[in-house]
């Protein structure tokens, strides 16, 4: 590239699927399929701030913070690295890691690393006051359940929120321009996950590894890039090889397992394990305690043609958990307008599913998900304070 790249801005809009604005993005930089790390918002940004898959960075759940035997950018020393200030959206993800400088983009100083995370496509779908980037009227979980007989209001709700965000994006790429630092900065745009608007029977995501959910866009956006759709496959891990390729000076991030640009490669890997925040009811909690086990794991192996996703834990204990989600989150509602109850646990149950056409088998993807980690870090741990499992469960996570 010919000109001095100091700087990268890293946009993060939730909850985007790839179809949705995959043409205007294009139009704006080369754009990726890309394959997010994870069906869970902590997971995937602990890829994209790591360059390692989840169980390597040991980020699983909000609960979690990036062990010491992990660096993020966040601990690098060539390049002021910082989070957006607004809203509760980039304060979860800031806790995550140990709390690191907040700015604006407004204001932060060159050469930076500068994260942004937006509401997207994330539910309450169009529902957010953009000043503070905090809800308008109703919680995700509120709006969720509201809309459980209105599934076409529903989509059309996330079509203008995704827009909504989109028009955020352009006007920081204006700020941008306002500072004279276009030519000098990267700016990377994508998703943690995407979202599933009514796909058997429910809104959402986390649960389930589908297309829907696994694919998002990544675009690249500097002067000297071509606009585009590009053909070859992108994963989360990817980005910050990328940025530290085209950065005058590289980041000092430690070990990454992703490649600039994605080059060669063909599949990326999607993981979720379902970790417990909290008490379950009172009719589960003592069965849980006498199997003695809570965990459900979904791996997924993913080209661009499709998926081989494979659910491993107890069947029983996946039993109570699915019927736990159906009656405190709005999935049952859904499932009780939509239908679909008996498919929706054939999907979320242990056992092998297939989606679109990928061009390897079960067998392959089992043997290339367990080849894939050289190796795991423990979880670090931290307390969740009142306001954030507030927070968290408002937008339905917990």
């Amino acid at each position: 590239m010919g000109n001095r790249i100091r700087n990268v801005l890293l946009y993060v809009d939730d909850a985007v699927r790839y179809e949705t604005i995959v043409d205007e993005l294009a139009s704006l930089g080369p754009t990726y399929k890309t394959v997010a790390a994870s069906t869970h918002t902590p997971t995937s940004f602990g890829s994209i701030l790591t360059g390692l898959y989840p169980p390597e960075n040991g980020i699983l759940s909000f609960k979690h913070t990036a062990p010491s035997t992990v660096q993020s950018v966040f601990g690098g020393r060539r390049h002021n690295v910082t989070i957006a200030e607004e809203g509760g959206m980039n304060h979860s993800i800031a806790d995550i890691f140990r709390n690191p400088p907040r700015e604006s983009v407004e204001a932060v100083e060159p050469p930076f690393f500068h994260i942004v995370r937006r509401p997207g496509g994330h539910a309450p779908y169009n529902g957010f006051e953009w000043d503070t980037y905090e809800y308008c009227d109703q919680t995700a979980v509120e709006y969720l359940r509201e809309i459980s007989d209105e599934p076409k209001k529903a989509r059309e709700d996330y079509a203008r929120g995704v827009e909504r965000s989109f028009a955020e994006f352009k006007r920081v790429l204006e700020v941008l321009d306002d500072r004279n630092l276009r030519h000098e900065t990267l700016v990377i745009y994508t998703s943690d996950h995407g979202e599933l608007l009514g796909e058997y029977g429910f809104f959402g995501h986390t649960h389930l590894a589908t297309p829907e959910i696994v694919y998002v866009p990544t675009t690249f956006i500097h002067p000297d890039l071509d606009e585009g759709h590009m053909d070859s496959l992108l994963h989360h891990i990817d980005l910050l090889p990328t940025a530290s390729e085209i950065l005058d000076q590289p980041l000092d991030c430690g070990r990454m397992r992703g490649k600039p640009f994605g080059k060669g490669r063909e599949r990326g890997y999607n993981h979720f394990e379902h970790v417990r925040y909290g008490d379950l009811p009172n009719i589960v909690e003592p069965a849980i305690d006498h199997i003695g086990t809570f965990e459900r794991t979904v791996q997924s192996m993913w080209d661009k043609h499709g998926g081989q996703v494979f659910v491993e834990g107890g069947y029983f204990p996946t039993l109570l958990v699915y019927l736990v989600l159906l009656v405190q989150s709005p999935i049952g509602n859904q499932l009780l307008h939509n239908g679909g109850l008996r498919d929706l646990f054939r999907r979320f149950a242990p056992g092998h599913q297939t989606y679109g056409k990928p061009n390897f088998d079960r067998n392959d993807a089992r043997a290339s998900i367990d080849t894939l980690f050289t190796s795991r870090s423990e979880q670090s741990n931290r307390e969740l304070d009142d306001e954030t499992v507030e927070r968290l469960q408002d937008m339905g996570y917990l």
